[in-house]
C-alpha cells in the first residue's frame, strides 16, 4: 500500500509541475486552437487510466494466485519453505494428516522425510524451548 501511495504522489507532483509550467506558457498556444494545457491534461489523464490499470492487474493476478493456493476444504498447504541456492529448495507441506519434507532442484521433487502432523507441533515446542535456554548452540 505504501508503495501505491509513493507512486501516486510521485505523479501528483509530475502533475503539478507540469501544470504550472503549462500555465505558465498558456499565452502561446499552439496552431490548431488548443492550449499546451489541454494536451498536458489528456496526457495525464491517459497516464492515469494506464497506471490504474496496471495496479487493478497486479492485485487481481495476486488475489488470484492467493485464492488458488488456499482453497477452501483444500488438504494440500505450504507450511515453510527454504531456497538453498543454485534453484535447490526444501519444502515443508501439510497434507491431510501427514508432514512431508521435500526437497525440489532442477532434477525435480524428491520426498526426504514423512511423519504425523502432530509431530510438527512436538518439533517446533521443542526447538523454541531449546533457543529460549540460551544455551549458545547455533543451528
Amino acid at each position: 500500500m505504501r508503495a501505491l501511495l509513493k507512486s501516486v504522489s510521485f505523479v501528483g507532483l509530475l502533475l503539478l509541475v507540469g501544470l504550472v509550467s503549462a500555465s505558465a506558457q498558456q499565452g502561446q498556444g499552439s496552431g490548431d486552437g488548443h492550449s499546451s494545457l489541454y494536451y498536458l491534461l489528456q496526457a495525464a489523464i491517459s497516464l492515469a487510466i494506464v497506471v490504474g490499470l496496471i495496479y487493478a492487474t497486479y492485485f487481481g493476478l495476486r488475489r488470484l494466485s492467493q485464492t488458488a493456493s488456499t482453497r477452501k476444504g483444500g488438504r494440500l498447504r505450504v507450511v515453510e519453505s527454504c531456497h538453498l541456492g543454485g534453484g535447490r529448495w526444501v519444502y515443508i507441506l501439510e497434507v491431510a494428516d501427514r508432514i512431508l519434507i521435500v526437497g525440489g532442484g532442477s532434477e525435480g521433487l524428491r520426498k526426504i522425510a514423512e511423519f504425523p502432523a502432530d509431530e510438527l507441533d512436538q518439533s517446533q515446542s521443542s526447538f523454541n524451548q531449546q533457543g529460549d535456554a540460551g544455551d549458545g548452540t547455533s543451528y
